[in-house]
Protein backbone atom coordinates (compact mmCIF):
# COMPACT_ATOMS: atom_id res chain seq x y z
CA UNK A 1 0.00 0.00 0.00
CA UNK A 2 2.88 2.36 0.76
CA UNK A 3 4.17 1.80 -2.76
CA UNK A 4 1.12 3.69 -4.08
CA UNK A 5 2.89 6.83 -2.83
CA UNK A 6 6.16 6.12 -4.65
CA UNK A 7 7.55 8.99 -6.73
CA UNK A 8 8.10 6.47 -9.53
CA UNK A 9 5.00 5.93 -11.63
CA UNK A 10 6.00 2.42 -12.72
CA UNK A 11 6.23 1.38 -9.05
CA UNK A 12 2.78 2.85 -8.39
CA UNK A 13 1.37 1.02 -11.39
CA UNK A 14 2.81 -2.31 -10.27
CA UNK A 15 1.47 -1.73 -6.75
CA UNK A 16 -2.00 -1.03 -8.19
CA UNK A 17 -1.81 -4.25 -10.20
CA UNK A 18 -0.74 -6.30 -7.17
CA UNK A 19 -3.45 -4.81 -4.96
CA UNK A 20 -6.02 -5.49 -7.68
CA UNK A 21 -5.11 -9.16 -7.61
CA UNK A 22 -5.42 -9.30 -3.83
CA UNK A 23 -8.73 -7.40 -3.84
CA UNK A 24 -10.09 -9.67 -6.56
CA UNK A 25 -9.47 -12.75 -4.44
CA UNK A 26 -12.73 -12.32 -2.53
CA UNK A 27 -14.74 -10.10 -0.22
CA UNK A 28 -12.55 -10.75 2.83
CA UNK A 29 -9.37 -9.71 1.02
CA UNK A 30 -11.22 -6.78 -0.56
CA UNK A 31 -12.52 -5.53 2.76
CA UNK A 32 -9.12 -5.96 4.42
CA UNK A 33 -7.35 -3.91 1.74
CA UNK A 34 -10.15 -1.31 1.94
CA UNK A 35 -9.66 -1.13 5.73
CA UNK A 36 -5.99 -0.32 5.12
CA UNK A 37 -7.03 2.76 3.13
CA UNK A 38 -6.58 1.79 -0.52
CA UNK A 39 -9.46 3.75 -2.02
CA UNK A 40 -8.27 7.37 -1.75
CA UNK A 41 -4.75 6.76 -3.08
CA UNK A 42 -6.18 4.59 -5.86
CA UNK A 43 -8.65 7.26 -6.94
CA UNK A 44 -5.92 9.91 -6.85
CA UNK A 45 -4.41 8.32 -9.96
CA UNK A 46 -7.46 9.18 -12.06
CA UNK A 47 -6.35 12.22 -14.01
CA UNK A 48 -5.94 13.26 -17.65
CA UNK A 49 -2.16 12.97 -17.33
CA UNK A 50 -2.11 9.29 -16.35
CA UNK A 51 -0.95 6.91 -19.11
CA UNK A 52 -3.86 4.95 -20.56
CA UNK A 53 -2.41 1.58 -19.54
CA UNK A 54 -2.14 2.77 -15.94
CA UNK A 55 -5.71 4.12 -15.98
CA UNK A 56 -6.95 0.79 -17.34
CA UNK A 57 -5.24 -0.87 -14.39
CA UNK A 58 -6.84 1.54 -11.91
CA UNK A 59 -10.27 0.97 -13.45
CA UNK A 60 -9.78 -2.80 -13.28
CA UNK A 61 -9.02 -2.51 -9.56
CA UNK A 62 -12.19 -0.45 -9.13
CA UNK A 63 -14.16 -3.30 -10.73
CA UNK A 64 -12.60 -5.68 -8.22
CA UNK A 65 -13.56 -3.34 -5.38
CA UNK A 66 -17.19 -3.54 -6.55
CA UNK A 67 -17.27 -7.18 -7.64
CA UNK A 68 -18.38 -9.25 -4.66
CA UNK A 69 -21.86 -8.89 -3.20
CA UNK A 70 -21.76 -11.35 -0.32
CA UNK A 71 -21.17 -9.03 1.42
CA UNK A 72 -21.16 -6.00 -0.87
CA UNK A 73 -18.44 -3.39 -0.47
CA UNK A 74 -18.85 -1.02 2.49
CA UNK A 75 -21.24 1.87 1.83
CA UNK A 76 -18.46 4.40 2.44
CA UNK A 77 -16.37 2.74 -0.26
CA UNK A 78 -19.25 2.85 -2.74
CA UNK A 79 -19.74 6.55 -1.96
CA UNK A 80 -16.04 7.17 -2.60
CA UNK A 81 -15.96 5.21 -5.86
CA UNK A 82 -19.16 6.47 -7.50
CA UNK A 83 -17.86 9.99 -8.35
CA UNK A 84 -14.88 8.40 -10.12
CA UNK A 85 -17.20 6.09 -12.07
CA UNK A 86 -19.24 9.16 -13.05
CA UNK A 87 -16.08 10.59 -14.61
CA UNK A 88 -14.85 7.37 -16.20
CA UNK A 89 -18.20 6.60 -17.88
CA UNK A 90 -17.35 9.40 -20.32
CA UNK A 91 -13.96 7.94 -21.24
CA UNK A 92 -13.32 7.13 -24.89
CA UNK A 93 -11.17 4.06 -24.23
CA UNK A 94 -13.37 0.98 -24.64
CA UNK A 95 -11.51 -1.06 -22.00
CA UNK A 96 -11.94 1.67 -19.39
CA UNK A 97 -15.58 2.12 -20.35
CA UNK A 98 -16.31 -1.62 -20.16
CA UNK A 99 -14.72 -1.90 -16.70
CA UNK A 100 -16.54 1.22 -15.50
CA UNK A 101 -19.90 -0.16 -16.57
CA UNK A 102 -19.15 -3.60 -15.10
CA UNK A 103 -18.36 -1.88 -11.79
CA UNK A 104 -21.82 -0.28 -11.96
CA UNK A 105 -23.32 -3.64 -12.79
CA UNK A 106 -21.77 -5.22 -9.72
CA UNK A 107 -22.87 -2.36 -7.49
CA UNK A 108 -26.46 -2.54 -8.74
CA UNK A 109 -26.55 -6.30 -8.18
CA UNK A 110 -26.26 -5.94 -4.41
CA UNK A 111 -29.75 -4.69 -3.56
CA UNK A 112 -32.02 -1.66 -3.61
CA UNK A 113 -29.85 0.42 -1.29
CA UNK A 114 -26.87 0.14 -3.63
CA UNK A 115 -29.14 0.70 -6.65
CA UNK A 116 -30.31 3.93 -5.03
CA UNK A 117 -26.74 5.05 -4.42
CA UNK A 118 -25.98 4.54 -8.11
CA UNK A 119 -29.14 6.44 -9.09
CA UNK A 120 -28.34 9.26 -6.66
CA UNK A 121 -24.89 9.64 -8.24
CA UNK A 122 -26.60 10.89 -11.41
CA UNK A 123 -24.94 8.31 -13.63
CA UNK A 124 -28.06 6.56 -14.99
CA UNK A 125 -28.70 9.10 -17.80
CA UNK A 126 -25.15 8.38 -19.00
CA UNK A 127 -25.51 4.62 -18.56
CA UNK A 128 -28.73 4.05 -20.55
CA UNK A 129 -27.35 5.38 -23.88
CA UNK A 130 -24.55 2.81 -23.64
CA UNK A 131 -27.17 0.14 -24.41
CA UNK A 132 -26.70 1.18 -28.05
CA UNK A 133 -22.91 1.63 -27.95
CA UNK A 134 -21.06 0.32 -31.00
CA UNK A 135 -19.05 -2.15 -28.90
CA UNK A 136 -20.92 -5.28 -27.83
CA UNK A 137 -18.79 -5.52 -24.66
CA UNK A 138 -20.08 -2.12 -23.57
CA UNK A 139 -23.67 -3.02 -24.49
CA UNK A 140 -23.46 -6.24 -22.49
CA UNK A 141 -22.20 -4.53 -19.35
CA UNK A 142 -24.75 -1.71 -19.74
CA UNK A 143 -27.58 -4.20 -20.20
CA UNK A 144 -26.57 -6.00 -17.04
CA UNK A 145 -26.37 -2.75 -15.04
CA UNK A 146 -29.66 -1.39 -16.37
CA UNK A 147 -31.26 -4.81 -15.87
CA UNK A 148 -30.14 -4.78 -12.25
CA UNK A 149 -31.56 -1.30 -11.68
CA UNK A 150 -35.00 -2.29 -12.99
CA UNK A 151 -35.12 -5.16 -10.49
CA UNK A 152 -35.32 -2.49 -7.79
CA UNK A 153 -38.34 -0.55 -6.65
CA UNK A 154 -40.93 0.89 -9.02
CA UNK A 155 -39.36 4.31 -8.49
CA UNK A 156 -35.92 2.98 -9.38
CA UNK A 157 -37.30 1.35 -12.52
CA UNK A 158 -38.95 4.65 -13.44
CA UNK A 159 -35.57 6.40 -13.38
CA UNK A 160 -34.41 4.08 -16.18
CA UNK A 161 -37.64 4.59 -18.12
CA UNK A 162 -37.26 8.37 -17.77
CA UNK A 163 -33.93 8.02 -19.59
CA UNK A 164 -35.71 6.63 -22.68
CA UNK A 165 -34.48 3.09 -22.11
CA UNK A 166 -37.36 1.74 -24.17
Amino acid sequence: LRLLHSPHQNVCEQAVWALGNIIGDGPQCRDYVISLGVVKPLLSFISPSIPITFLRNVTWVMVNLCRHKDPPPPMETIQEILPALCVLIHHTDVNILVDTVWALSYLTDAGNEQIQMVIDSGIVPHLVPLLSHQEVKVQTAALRAVGNIVTGTDEQTQVVLNCDAL
